[in-house]
């Protein structure tokens, strides 16, 4: 539960906090402490959130995020654009379509990859995204028809009381299991599109004045979410899970007082590759990099490069952080891998340098350099040892 609390936070700690920003400003607005005017500036809000989104989303060839500010500056549309053009009976067919354009919009989203925004995947999305809303608008222009449909989406299968039986049941239905799979994806961009639905259900229920609320917040975590997936891209290690360089080097500015830091190296990495091919070697360095986020003793692990890694231990002196590298060099040599399409299992090591900053030494990168150094003594020692001078 633990590490599933983490993995959220780290691919969607930036939606989240959007999310409950602009649900804190709704209970401020209703609370009477929001300044005049805010709200009605609120309404043209959404859209310029949606520009903000599609700027960056081109900039960064991101086609994914431009089709799902697209869905949504549509989607918001329909509820103070439509309105002025449409009959009653459209307007209210619309509403209730947006909460299964955008649903299943975003589930076909999930599934599709970065294409770019101007090469032909990316021309052929937004032509079908015209296809769907010029459908709906053609729809909608017949009042009969629009009733029609709006029965049809609006079916309900059990009575319930009060708040509750607003809700469109049958939309609700389709929007769970696509937010179950959006979150199954773990990804910062997936999430954020999970974080979107409730906004959107939120802009249907609640009172016209709030409707700019919902979708601007269904649009802010959407752009919160290519920030957060930017984020991880620049800090976190796509094939280890681990922190990568960039976000050591950080780390490393923060050091101050005591301090150790650890370098390890996969003995043999080389051979692996060799002998059973990259593949292989990526699962040995996903299991050590598994062993090495839970090293305890205050430790954080972080990939430098390769198959080297590195271990910055806060606050500990040299004693208490090599007792706790002891017990990770044993659990890692007696772990097993097994080979793919092979039941043969091949076993792991590893070599670990450590050093502590003397009181002198005011720059992190030089006790980094000293514990490389003393890696390199462990592996000319015979490997699957630690060297700490």
């Amino acid at each position: 539960m633990r590490r599933a609390f983490f993995a959220c936070i780290s691919v969607g700690l930036i939606p989240l906090v959007i999310l409950a920003a602009v649900t804190a400003l709704v209970f401020g607005d209703k609370a009477g402490v929001l300044p005049d005017g805010l709200v009605g500036f609120m309404q043209f809000r959404p859209f310029m959130m949606a520009i903000l989104g599609i700027v960056l989303g081109g900039w960064f060839s991101r086609g994914r995020v431009v089709y799902a500010m697209l869905v949504l500056a549509f989607c918001y549309w329909f509820f103070i654009g439509a309105p002025v053009v449409l009959s009653p009976e459209g307007v209210r067919f619309l509403r209730l379509a947006t909460l299964y354009v955008v649903p299943v919009n975003l589930l076909l989203l999930s599934f599709m990859s970065e294409r770019g925004v101007f090469r032909k995947r990316g021309i052929a999305r937004l032509l079908f995204l015209a296809l769907q809303f010029f459908a709906l608008i053609l729809f909608a222009t017949r009042p009969d028809l629009a009733n029609a449909l709006y029965a049809l989406l609006n079916t309900r299968f059990i009575e319930l009381d009060g708040v509750a039986n607003t809700i469109p049941q049958l939309a609700f239905l389709v929007s769970v299991p696509v937010v179950l799979v959006l979150l199954a994806k773990g990804r910062s961009l997936e999430f954020a599109f999970a974080c979107t639905l409730p906004a959107v259900f939120a802009a249907e229920l609640v009172e016209t004045r709030y409707i700019p609320f919902g979708y601007l917040a269904a649009m802010g975590v959407v752009l919160g979410g290519v920030v957060q997936e930017a984020w991880r891209m620049a800090f976190v290690d796509d094939l280890t899970g681990l922190a990568g360089r960039r976000a050591l080097g950080h780390a490393l500015m923060e050091l101050s007082g005591q301090y150790c830091i650890a370098m390890l190296d996969v003995d043999h990495f080389k051979k692996f590759n060799d002998s059973h091919g990259h593949d292989v070697g990526d699962i040995v360095l996903r299991k050590v990099a598994r062993e090495l986020s839970h090293v305890g003793g205050g430790g954080k692990a972080f990939r430098y490069g390769g198959e080297e890694f590195s271990i910055l231990f806060s606050g500990r002196d040299m004693a208490k952080v090599y007792e706790t590298l002891e017990n990770l060099r044993k659990k890692i040599a007696n772990s097993k891998i097994t080979l793919p399409e092979s039941t043969r299992q091949v076993g792991i090591t590893v070599s670990i340098g450590l050093a502590q900053r003397p009181e002198s030494e005011t720059d992190p990168w030089a006790v980094l350099k000293e514990a490389d150094g003393r890696l390199f003594c462990a592996k000319e020692a015979g490997r699957n040892r630690i060297f700490a001078g």
